[in-house]
């Protein structure tokens, strides 16, 4: 679908997370809404796959899948979390050759795009892992995400090519931790993850998909 811009389309596609991490969209200005079917933990492109316990993921009914762009680990879940991957080409003005102030521009866009249902920033800082950021991404802080206070909101990674550029994005509706911390390898991990404040939207997903569709700049 083109948008009314006609700089961006727009693409809803629904499947497993391992079909469509094994995907390479074109680098052209699209939005992609990634709905899963059933739940998954998404580990970062350099991420140990020791963090996650496979036998344990699969008692808990998650698949484990690796994506191409760094971070630790995301849940996935049908209905409670958002995924949206957005995609643009290398020469495009929205690509900034600077890794550290490339996601910004994203940052503020769902910002803008979320006012309706939350007041949120953009983290304008520097990259901090934290104590779990390496195996876990919402404890981790990187410049471009999106929080709501110290909460973070919208999850950001990337992957970078010659042709141009992949930000995947999750933010969720409701957190429930119960559902797959579980699988993480380490107990003291486990723990921490277990309470870890994150911001959520209890808005429908279809609606948050598109405020962020009509707020990409033209």
């Amino acid at each position: 679908m083109t948008s009314r811009q006609t700089l961006w389309e727009r693409h809803d596609w629904r499947g497993s997370a391992a079909d469509f991490h094994a995907m390479n969209p074109a680098p052209t200005r699209a939005l992609w809404w990634c709905t899963v079917e059933s739940p998954a933990i998404i580990l970062g492109s350099t991420q140990q796959a020791s963090d996650v316990n496979e036998v344990a993921a699969t008692e808990l009914g998650l698949d484990v899948v690796r994506r191409r762009s760094g971070g630790g680990a995301v849940y996935l879940h049908p209905t409670e979390s958002v995924w949206i991957d957005i995609t643009i080409p290398k020469d495009d003005p929205l690509f900034v050759d600077d890794v550290s102030s490339s996601m910004l521009w994203l940052g503020d866009v769902f910002v803008n795009a979320l006012q309706p249902f939350v007041n949120a920033k953009t983290y304008r800082g520097t990259f901090d892992a934290g104590q779990d950021g390496r195996s876990v991404c919402f404890a981790s802080t990187s410049p471009g995400e999106v929080f709501v206070g110290e909460e973070k909101l919208v999850g950001i990674s990337q992957r970078r090519g010659r042709e141009g550029a992949r930000l995947q994005c999750v933010l969720y509706r409701s957190w429930n931790p119960e559902l797959w911390t579980p699988s993480l390898t380490s107990a003291e991990i486990r723990e921490r993850i277990s309470t870890l404040p994150v911001a959520t939207i209890s808005a429908d997903a279809a609606d948050i998909v598109s405020s962020v569709f009509v707020s990409l700049p033209a």
